[in-house]
């Protein structure tokens, strides 16, 4: 690629260009979506031990990333938000040395409106990480798409939360730091909590939903990525950033709901079209039998009772083929059935 941008502009330019981009004392990149590297600068190959930007040309940019799940993230909120500024992520080095990097990065479509390449920014903040005070801050990973983001200990004591998580528990920040974050987890998942601590502890990572409830006691849906930071004297901590996906759930949900109402629509009305002939028979035949049958005859309240009980069935089979909403009702051992005198 940095062969063919040369070929696109006069020579003197060209030399002109490269000079700047390699001038640059922050990593520049253009990478494909499969995950090709296919331009940058020296300053990028430098920062993760390579000699020149000419060794990480079409090299594998999986093999930078800390994880699978990293990579993963990145490309979710670039092809999800078209960029992303500043998003903290775990690198490593060609010595399989762990390196943070901040990444800064936008998608280049094409006129289909496609995605033809990956062009950011990245800048070393290890460092920076490594010099921060005991309690740890969000300045780095705090950013317009976490709508959530908190500093907790292995245990889940709060440590630090940002604006955003603070106003969306409806509570200042001052008030929620040293509770544990247990506190203000849904009570039917708390107990998921502990383990989900425990597997962030032990394997450095985790994703997930995790349900909280607000200072309204409202549940509020959070889709998050989490992961161990190791202090230099030993100590770690967990970084937790979220996004807010409550109406995006709520819509899934209602979505789910509409599917059932038409499932039982569609079986309501199989239903309602079957019976409908078997008891128009039997409905005639009784009919027929009563009006040849003495009223004297013992045979006859037996008959009636029959006819009652037909025309029941048929009133019932009108309104199943009738339903227009969907209403549920109590039935026993905690079973929902749904009520037909209401969905009709």
């Amino acid at each position: 690629m940095a062969v063919l941008a040369t070929e696109m502009i006069p020579e003197r330019s060209a030399k002109w260009y490269l000079e700047f981009i390699n001038s640059i004392p922050m990593g520049v990149f253009r990478e494909t979506l499969e995950g090709r590297i296919v331009f940058c600068n020296n300053s990028l190959a430098e920062m993760f031990g390579f000699t020149s930007f000419r060794d990480l040309v079409d090299y594998p940019i999986i093999n930078l990333y800390g994880s699978t799940k990293a990579r993963d993230s990145f490309l979710d909120a670039v092809i999800r938000n078209g960029s992303v500024v500043d998003l903290p992520l775990l690198f490593k080095k060609k010595d399989g040395s762990p390196i943070w990097c901040s990444v800064s990065a936008r998608a280049t479509l094409e006129k289909s409106g496609f995605i033809v390449h990956l062009d950011g920014l990245m800048r070393d903040i290890t460092k920076n990480l490594g010099e921060e005070e005991e309690k740890p801050g969000l300045t780095k990973m705090d950013n317009p798409f976490n709508d959530f983001v908190i500093v907790m200990d292995a245990e889940g004591e709060l440590l630090d939360i940002n604006k955003g998580g603070a106003e969306l528990l409806g509570f200042k920040k001052d008030e929620l730091l040293g509770k544990p974050i247990s506190e203000f987890v849904v009570q039917r998942f708390r107990d998921l909590f502990t383990t989900f601590l425990s597997i962030v502890s032990k394997v450095g990572g985790e994703e997930g939903v995790l349900t909280v409830m607000d200072c309204n006691g409202e549940e509020q849906d959070l889709e998050f990525k989490a992961f161990v930071q190791k202090k230099a004297n030993g100590s770690d901590y967990i970084i937790l950033m979220a996004r807010n996906v409550t109406e995006r759930i709520k819509f899934q949900k209602e979505q789910l709901s509409k599917e059932k109402f038409h499932g039982v629509m569609e079986m309501a009305g199989g239903v309602a079209h079957r019976l409908n002939q078997p008891l128009t028979i039997i409905r005639n035949t009784l009919n027929e039998v009563l009006s040849r049958l003495d009223s004297a005859d013992p045979n006859y309240e037996k008959m009636i009772k029959i006819h009652q009980q037909t025309e029941r069935i048929n009133e019932l089979a009108k309104k199943i083929g009738n339903i227009k909403k969907y209403e549920p009702m109590d039935y026993v051992a905690g079973v929902k059935i749904v009520d037909i005198d209401k969905t009709s």
